[in-house]
């Protein structure tokens, strides 16, 4: 089963603001950059895909 991650930015990046916030569902025990970068996409763009890498973000 997958579990839904919460993940705020921790710095203005590829177009979005510091505190941008996304929830991510995974099966791993974290959000891998992919996913991370597929629901940045599915929000805001392909540009966005550029935020995608998981140190970016505070994941919860």
């Amino acid at each position: 089963m997958a579990k839904v991650f919460t993940c705020t930015l921790k710095e203005s990046r590829a177009g979005m603001p510091k505190g941008t916030t996304i929830q991510v569902a995974s099966n791993l025990s974290t959000p891998t950059d992919s996913q991370i970068a597929d629901e940045c996409e599915r929000r805001f763009g392909k540009k966005a895909r550029d935020a995608s890498w998981h140190g970016y973000w505070n994941i919860q």
